[in-house]
């Protein structure tokens, strides 16, 4: 049986993290272990997580070190060869979420793989198109940007990115890629891991997106990031999305980011205001989503001009190689 680490990132949620683990501890694949790589620095959290009785179950504390850094001290101590990602904030639909993700790799050439994400898991999903989200779903854009889409009902491999959450891969890819870029803010892990991937990548080698392993994703957490929380939820967002273009695409992609900005600042307008409206907000009223537009119109062009444009990609610790600790009891609990 195939060997497999849950890498869970948590932050600030203990009573999110004690309802995810008591899911994933009921998993009929049995050959799995979890290793929690918590940054709470709440005490009371070991004696929970030890009051679950079960010695799979390993505690990493760490000041925090944001998403990517807390993924990459994680795979440091785990063992399994397949790891499995998920956030405090989620929580796996079923007792094959592990088995769905790990029957993939009976195929050498998959390396990762994505599952489906829900934010309803009473109701099915309704896809009007599923061939056109298929074909859409989990890709880059030539401005080498990304359309997730990760709902739809039909598998398709070649996708070019994994997700933060629901996904997995070959802990071996991991080592060769090097992990995740550290110092993004507040997402945009996912895609470095993807660049870089490109580069590494050998022939047959392939992502997949599996619509079985299904993921309850919650907006409702408190803790975490709380991105879509307090009341200027969309200027952080604003914030994040600019950093990530120029300290990622525009240090992977210099000459065509350079070239293209007009384009690039264009997109940056837009894909915030689809995120606003997008169905992860639904619980926001209408006037909160018109407001947030109106303020992301005003504040992106001041932004850029007040120095936004000058975000340096040194500001990111690009991650050369992952030193495997083989679940090295050092600093955890």
């Amino acid at each position: 049986m195939t060997s497999c680490s849950v890498i869970v990132r948590s932050y600030q949620r203990p009573a999110a993290l004690l309802q995810l683990l008591p899911r994933v501890l009921q998993q009929s694949h049995r050959d799995f272990e979890i290793v929690v790589l918590d940054q709470s620095e709440d005490p009371a959290l070991d004696a929970a997580v030890r009051g679950l009785g079960d010695a799979r179950i390993r505690l990493i504390s760490r000041p925090p070190l944001g998403a990517a850094g807390a993924r990459n001290e994680a795979i440091r101590h785990a063992h399994g060869e397949i790891l499995l990602f998920i956030d405090d904030d989620d929580l796996p639909i079923g007792d094959c979420w592990i088995a769905d993700h790990v029957r993939n790799y009976d195929d050498p050439q998959v390396v990762g793989v994505v599952g489906r994400l829900t934010s309803d898991p009473t109701r099915p999903e309704t896809v009007r198109f599923p061939r056109l989200v298929r074909a859409r779903a989990l890709t880059h854009t030539f401005l080498r940007t990304t359309r997730q889409y990760a709902y739809g009902p039909l598998r398709k491999p070649g996708i070019d990115y994994l997700l933060g959450s629901n996904s997995s891969c070959r802990r071996s890819l991991c080592e060769r890629v090097g992990g995740w870029d550290e110092g993004l803010h507040p997402y945009g892990e996912e895609q470095s891991f993807a660049y870089r991937f490109a580069h590494v990548r050998r022939p047959g080698e392939h992502l997949l997106y599996d619509p079985h392993p299904t993921v309850h994703r919650r907006f409702d957490i408190d803790g975490g990031c709380a991105r879509r929380a307090g009341d200027n939820w969309s200027e952080k967002e604003l914030a994040g999305r600019v950093h990530f273009y120029h300290a990622l695409i525009g240090y992977y992609f210099p000459w065509r980011f350079r070239l293209l900005y007009p384009i690039y600042v264009i997109q940056m307008l837009l894909h915030m205001i689809e995120w606003i409206w997008d169905r992860d907000n639904h619980h926001r009223s209408r006037f909160e989503r018109v407001r947030a537009t109106v303020s992301v119109i005003v504040r992106l062009p001041r932004l850029l001009w007040r120095g936004g444009w000058r975000l340096a990609p040194s500001r990111i610790k690009r991650v050369l190689s992952l030193l495997p600790l083989h679940g090295c009891a050092a600093g955890s609990r």
